[in-house]
């Protein structure tokens, strides 16, 4: 009888122990991968707070600012990181974590080159400094889009319409502050191609998406990724975003208040006003609502 009890309690003892060790296991697994809906985040989040921030470049001084979200849907004050950047306002584009540190970073085609650039952030709401990535960039460089990360490796990547054919090419991150080489996605794009902005996940599968207004109709499009770095057919979310259609005026939130649905910032350029939408989680946005005014000297990163 005791030599049962003292079985008993043996096996009891292991089957605890190896519990443990399996959750020990499965914690340091989840906490090390970087889960799927978290990825699209890391496109707008400067800080390392998991919330999304804005960056913007100041038409009139050439001077980059940035904006922390609150996690309600509003941001700070803005916050001038340094001057200079009159090259890159048109292109300026957030990509997500482009050399795996958990930061947002940021990459511009230099109008007056053609090369294009990349800064990688600090994870404290500052970047480092500029480094030539590549030549060549010319034909994408109004259109530079940061599309968050399209084929689920951990990196971010581009998007960008070629103005002199329409059509659309895709870079994937390399994960080391790079590029792969660009893929032609499809063509037609010319009538998104002056909006068109990475949003993170809208639709709940883990993929990032795409939206941008239509420059014939003032309607707004969603394109959801495949997550092996293409993209679904064009749906239309409602019409009437003319104020919102030009360059610099729309940007894609991967989680402005938190939730895992991506959003969507832009300004009202009649007004001068800052509006933001929140993803629904089902591939749509809410209603539109006024986050602050005085925002037409700035150029939003797409």
């Amino acid at each position: 009888m005791a030599n049962t009890v003292r079985i008993r309690t043996t096996r009891a003892a292991l089957r605890r122990s190896f519990f443990a060790v399996v959750t020990v296991l499965v914690t340091m697994v989840a906490t090390s991968l970087p889960a799927l809906a978290t990825i699209a985040d890391k496109r707008n989040d400067y800080t390392g707070d998991g919330i999304s921030d804005i960056v913007a470049v100041q038409a009139t001084s050439g001077c980059l600012y940035r904006w922390s979200g609150t996690g309600g849907g509003g941001v700070g004050a803005g916050t001038q990181l340094g001057c200079g950047w009159e090259p890159y306002t048109a292109s300026l584009a957030s990509p997500g974590d482009l050399n795996g540190d958990g930061a947002g970073d940021l990459v511009a085609v230099n109008s007056g080159t053609g090369c294009l650039f990349r800064w990688l952030g600090n994870g404290s709401g500052s970047f480092g400094a500029g480094a030539q990535v590549g030549c060549g960039w010319g034909p994408y460089a109004s259109t530079l889009v940061g599309a968050g990360d399209l084929n689920n490796d951990g990196s971010g990547d581009l998007v960008a319409t070629n103005v002199n054919t329409g059509c659309l090419f895709r870079w994937l991150g390399s994960g080391g502050g790079g590029f792969g080489a660009g893929v032609q996605v499809g063509c037609g794009w010319n009538p998104y191609a002056t909006t068109l902005t990475g949003v993170g996940d809208l639709n709940g599968d883990g993929n990032a998406d795409l939206v941008a207004v239509s420059n014939s109709t003032d309607c707004l499009f969603r394109w959801s990724g495949t997550g092996n770095g293409g993209l679904g057919a064009g749906t239309e979310l409602g019409c009437g975003w003319g104020p919102y259609a030009f360059t610099g005026s729309l940007s894609g939130m991967g989680a402005l208040n938190g939730d895992s649905a991506g959003d969507l910032v832009a300004i009202n350029l009649t007004t001068g006003c800052l509006f933001r939408w929140f993803g629904n989680g089902s591939g749509g946005l809410g209603a539109g609502a006024q986050v602050g005014c005085g925002w037409s000297p700035y150029f939003l990163s797409a």
